[in-house]
């Protein structure tokens, strides 16, 4: 190896993070324990209180407990947390674990996710987690599911409770087309059906936390839960990296 090669791999290996640039400013990031650069981490649209209990998205009025959806919709949820609001910021955030090739970063994420979970007044009643699944052709394209990445990072964040990581409980069997643009009547026939439970016996009675990159309309974790619940699951709680404001 060349000096000039030498010098790289050591400049990569000890002074870069493996993702090498803040995914939303694009700045080269420097031996850090952190994902983004200071001023991008500082101006992360988080959701603080007032947010809906049923499903985490932020609501504007703090004399209400649900948001619009959830107090017309009948959602299969029985608690929920969002990190960031679905805005600037939060949707390059998202975008770059789901198409940049940043599976790394949806872990760090959902570690941040998983130590405000533990705080929630369902947290600790978390048997087993589970990420929504992608279809394997969806997969195959991407390369890894992100909702599985985020996953990783809330149980890391958990500790010291242990749930179960448990992917294996849920399967996709229909590859849904994108959502994206769709309305929520829409988005609930192209779901229906679209996922199965698995190995039935061993969710049955748990609380189950469900993980998802963006809540928008509540179809798709909707259509998750319920599968969930019909195979006996005692609840479902849920828990996305961004959330669309009511």
């Amino acid at each position: 190896m060349g000096i000039k090669e030498w010098l790289m791999t050591f400049l990569e290996n000890n002074l870069f993070l493996k993702n090498g640039t803040c995914p939303i400013c694009g700045k080269v990031l420097f031996v850090t324990d952190n994902f983004l650069c200071r001023q991008c981490d500082e101006e992360l649209p988080k959701i603080n209180n007032p947010s809906c209990q049923r499903c985490g998205r932020p609501i504007f009025r703090s004399n209400r407990k649900l948001c619009s959806i959830c107090s017309k919709q009948n959602l299969p949820f029985a608690g929920g947390y969002a990190f960031l609001r679905y805005e600037d910021s939060g949707k390059t955030l998202v975008h770059a674990i789901k198409f940049k090739d940043r599976p790394n970063l949806g872990i760090w994420v959902g570690t941040r996710m998983g130590k405000a979970i533990a705080q929630c007044e369902w947290g600790k009643e978390i048997d087993i987690i589970i990420p929504v699944p992608l279809h394997p052709n969806r997969r195959e394209e991407r390369g890894y599911n992100q909702s599985e990445r985020i996953t990783q990072g809330i149980l890391a964040g958990l500790i010291p409770l242990s749930p179960l990581l448990g992917p294996q409980y849920l399967r996709r069997i229909r590859d849904t087309p994108h959502q994206m643009g769709q309305g929520r009547e829409q988005r609930l026939v192209n779901l229906t059906g679209a996922f199965c439970a698995e190995n039935i016996e061993e969710i049955q009675g748990k609380t189950i936390l469900l993980v998802d990159d963006v809540l928008t309309t509540g179809a798709t974790l909707s259509e998750a839960a319920a599968t969930l619940l019909e195979a006996g699951a005692k609840k479902v709680v849920v828990a996305t990296v961004c959330a669309v404001a009511e």
